[in-house]
């Protein structure tokens, strides 16, 4: 389910990035994380992870009550998001498509929504849970301490 993953992936985008603003973190530049910090992030994952699933479901639920098998739905959401991609779509099928992605996006809404809250409630600004995210992208040593943190966290 590639769209899934997709999806999963923007969501995910959207809370550590967020919807209205990009934090500049340059690659090579160190952000100094507290492991008090690290411990807030880790504590939200667990809630963003949860958001994640139920975004998943929704999204699904959604598609397949367009009338959409998830392999056709897929393709679309594929060559939409391509402009190398090309498929053979009839103008209905376009439509409902379309009229089905406004919806997941309005979707969005709540998940950004609820993920920015996640955060908000480890006592975390949205702008360093974003910078800190940045930073994990590329920084391995603080990959392995937030993976620590996450080993310890009670499921």
């Amino acid at each position: 389910m590639r769209f899934l993953r997709s999806f999963k992936t923007l969501v995910v985008c959207i809370a550590t990035i967020g919807a209205s603003s990009f934090s500049q973190v340059n690659a090579q530049e160190q952000v100094a994380v507290t492991d008090a910090e690290l411990n807030k992030i880790a504590s939200a994952f667990q809630g963003i992870q949860k958001v994640n699933m139920e975004a998943q479901q929704e999204v699904m639920k959604k598609v397949e009550e367009s009338g959409f098998d998830a392999n056709r739905f897929n393709e679309l959401y594929q060559a939409s998001a391509s402009p190398e991609k090309n498929v053979d779509a009839s103008d209905e099928e376009k439509e409902r498509f379309g009229k089905v992605m406004n919806e997941i996006q309005q979707m969005q809404v709540g998940f950004t929504e609820k993920i920015e809250k996640i955060i908000s409630n480890e006592g975390m600004s949205i702008e360093r849970y974003q910078t800190i995210a940045m930073a994990l992208q590329n920084d391995t040593e603080l990959q392995g301490r937030l993976r620590t943190m996450l080993a310890e966290q009670p499921q």
